[in-house]
């Protein structure tokens, strides 16, 4: 019975291939339906720009909600998406109530691979849903000056 186990596992290796040859092609990568590109290589045509713009408001809505307004010191905000390498400063940001909703209305600017662009924004807390936006949208030049 020894014999036979060694006589089958000794002609498994005698195949004539290497190691190498015999692990080649065993995993096989399935291409997966739910990731479609690579969300950290910088995009270089206009659907990619625009999905990095709006991740980039994401962060900026992250920053401004998470801020705490009442911490002394600089009123200016920096925030950075290690994701598409952008990054910016918030200033300004003033909460008021607005329909009996905390709001807050601030002002943004994100540096990027396409330029940079200055932001207006005003942001607001739901009880139920959480915060939403009312305005988040880049400034014109005659609002700048």
């Amino acid at each position: 019975m020894l014999l036979l186990v060694i006589a089958v596992l000794g002609g498994c290796s005698m195949t004539g291939r290497g190691l190498e040859q015999a692990a080649t092609g065993a995993v096989a990568l399935a291409e997966s339906p739910y990731v479609t590109r690579d969300p950290f290589v910088t995009a270089d045509d206009a659907a990619g720009a625009e999905r990095d713009r709006i991740l980039d408001e994401d962060t900026i809505r992250n920053a401004v909600t998470s801020a705490d307004l009442d911490a002394e010191g600089d009123s200016t905000l920096s925030w950075a998406n290690a994701s598409t390498g952008s990054s910016g400063d918030i200033s300004g940001i003033e909460e008021r109530e607005v329909a009996r909703q905390i709001c807050r209305k601030f002002s943004a600017t994100r540096e990027a691979y396409d330029g940079v662009t200055l932001y207006q924004g005003d942001l607001c807390l739901d009880r139920r849903t959480g915060w939403w936006t009312r305005i988040l949208q880049p400034r014109s030049l005659e609002q700048v000056g």
